[in-house]
């Protein structure tokens, strides 16, 4: 049941983690643990390794992995693991040791009991359509062109796949016999009323079912088995399960393979997913045509950092391509763009070409300015004044999208470079696009935490500061009188100071539990249980906080003497008062120090 417009109250939160041990919850999800004094490790669920750098401390109810700094909670967990969203999870562990969570109100309940039935009836039409395609009499011509196609036939049935008589009502009389109404097949999209009546939907078809990330089926794709049957392909119409903008085919799945690879494959089609994932491509998803939604480029960014896009190499599948880029762009996603060779799709070329190759591709897939940029040589103009306009200002839109500083710095260095413009073109570009870009080429890339050499200095006490803080949240109050949050230099740094001080409105203690449960950033929620998994914890967390905030004050005090110093020489303030106010930043600077 979904309990999505309730509210839980935080009392009740504490109470569902309390009492599903995240140890217990993390091995039943087929985790094997193994005891490593009072915490627990294993091999990441989360990406590739061969030792054992995940986590798990029973005492603190927290999960780390050392090696792709995801981290969290049992809530959390599950939603990364399972792929559900917040209030599936707690939904799910709340039944798992029997607490009752608030009850809905009747339009609520309504609508889940409608929502449950639909996925009865496509359980049904899921069974039926297989049991047709493998009886012999029946479905014999939908499984000779499948085995053509080379599928076999466990993927057969792990994707359960199916075939719908040619009949106007074989499917309708079927489910009549088994109970469903009218109203019901109506509604999951399976039968249409026309002029003479109510009939199948789908007719003479190979049948796709489709899940979503969590196993539920909620709706079908048919492939017509005659090539002169128009629509070739035909899918479920919207309904209050289905939305194709919403749902990414295989991604059910995929997920698992997708956080392992810490990547997604994302190709078109129905066929374009199953051939790889039977060749052993386990993380690819299709969008079920060329229309990439910002739904879908959500759901991948719930298990991947990275996409993959694999599109036919047609001039439709170009399109689709750069519409997909910018979409996954505002999502935050890296990506890359693998390019087929013209006329091919992904299930031709992996059968001609095999898996290496395939893999091959992928691999050496470009990054989204080389595509651009490949994109417009092609055209056989780039040294064309118009051509290369035109490409700048493509480019600029792309690039408009990206969020990190970092790359998209990175980016511009690159795409001056291989144009043979000036940074400043592409800069002053993308200010007609409102977008703020670092004008030096010199990029810092991003840091590890934990006190790590990438670390500046004083990033490094910023860093002990928010560690000893969410280790003792009782200090926080006193910090946030004398600092403030925007005046951390490190990005991830000020967001989390800013989530302490916003939890520390009254005077009850922080719950940084509930911290990790309402933030969405996975990268945030690493660190946040990064700092709570420390071993070596400081015996006296309330001096080295002080101690923090003296070294933290003296940078600031720096800060403000360079901008007074820099403010007078550009002026020529050069007045006794001027100097005065200096010796003073510089004095009240050199007391911090000793």
């Amino acid at each position: 049941m979904n309990q999505s417009s309730n509210y839980i109250p935080p009392e009740l939160l504490n109470e569902i983690r309390a009492q599903n041990d995240i140890a217990e919850v993390i091995s039943e999800c087929g985790i094997p643990l193994r005891a490593a004094g009072k915490e627990y490790s294993a091999l990441c669920p989360f990406h590739e390794e061969q030792k054992p750098s995940f986590s798990v401390s029973p005492e603190k109810q927290i999960f780390y992995c050392f090696g792709c700094n995801s981290g969290g909670n049992v809530i959390s967990f599950l939603q990364k693991h399972e792929g559900m969203s917040f209030i599936e999870a707690v939904e799910r562990l709340a039944q798992r040791v029997g607490i009752s969570l608030p009850s809905q109100d009747g339009k609520s309940r309504e609508k889940s009991r409608k929502r449950l039935e639909l996925q009865d009836v496509n359980r049904f039409a899921m069974a039926h359509f297989h049991r047709q395609l493998l009886t012999p009499q029946i479905g014999g011509n939908a499984l000779a062109y499948l085995k053509k196609r080379g599928v076999k036939d466990e993927t057969i049935s792990h994707f359960q796949l199916g075939y719908a008589t040619r009949g106007r009502q074989d499917l309708f009389k079927t489910a009549a016999k088994a109970d469903f109404s009218v109203q019901q097949l109506i509604d999951a999209g399976l039968i249409k009323k026309d002029e003479h009546g109510s009939i199948d939907r789908f007719r003479g078809r190979i049948i796709f079912p489709i899940l979503d990330e969590r196993g539920a089926p909620v709706g079908f794709g048919g492939r017509a088995l005659s090539e002169e049957t128009l629509p070739k392909y035909l899918n479920s119409p919207t309904t209050s399960l289905y939305d194709k903008s919403k749902t990414l085919y295989n991604l059910y799945h995929a997920r698992q393979a997708i956080q392992k690879a810490g990547k997604a494959i994302l190709v078109e089609g129905y066929f374009d997913a199953i051939m790889p994932y039977q060749a052993g491509v386990k993380h690819v998803v299709a969008s079920l045509g060329t229309a990439f939604s910002e739904s879908h480029a959500s759901l991948l960014n719930r298990f991947a950092e990275e996409t993959v896009i694999v599109y036919d190499g047609d001039a439709a599948g170009f399109q689709a391509t750069l519409r997909g880029l910018h979409i996954l762009l505002k999502k935050g996603l890296r990506v890359r763009i693998a390019l087929l060779p013209r006329g091919e799709d992904p299930d031709q070329f992996i059968q001609s070409q095999g898996l290496d190759a395939f893999n091959q591709l992928c691999n050496s897939a470009m990054n989204l300015i080389e595509f651009q940029i490949q994109r417009a040589s092609q055209q056989d103009a780039i040294r064309r004044i118009d051509v290369k306009t035109h490409t700048v200002k493509e480019i600029a839109l792309t690039l408009s999208h990206i969020t990190s500083n970092v790359e998209l710095n990175e980016y511009i260095s690159y795409a001056a470079q291989e144009l043979n413009i000036e940074r400043d073109v592409l800069l002053k570009e993308l200010q007609r696009l409102g977008v703020k870009a670092n004008r030096s080429s010199q990029v810092r890339p991003p840091s590890q935490y934990a006190g790590k050499a990438s670390l500046k200095p004083r990033e490094s006490i910023e860093w002990q500061l928010i560690e000893s803080l969410i280790q003792s949240p009782n200090l926080i109050p006193c910090v946030k009188e004398k600092f403030r949050y925007q005046d951390f230099t490190h990005p991830d740094f000020a967001i989390i100071a800013q989530m302490l001080w916003d939890g520390c409105k009254s005077d009850d203690p922080l719950d940084v539990q509930g911290l990790i449960d309402t933030c969405e950033n996975e990268k945030i929620k690493g660190t946040i249980s990064n700092a709570l998994l420390q071993r070596k914890i400081s015996p006296n967390l309330k001096v080295r906080v002080e101690g923090c905030l003296k070294k933290l004050r003296e940078f600031l005090l720096r800060d403000v003497e360079r901008e007074r110093r820099s403010t007078a020489l550009t002026q020529g303030d050069n007045n006794i008062e001027t100097l005065a106010e200096l010796v003073e930043l510089s004095n009240r600077r050199r007391h911090f120090v000793h």
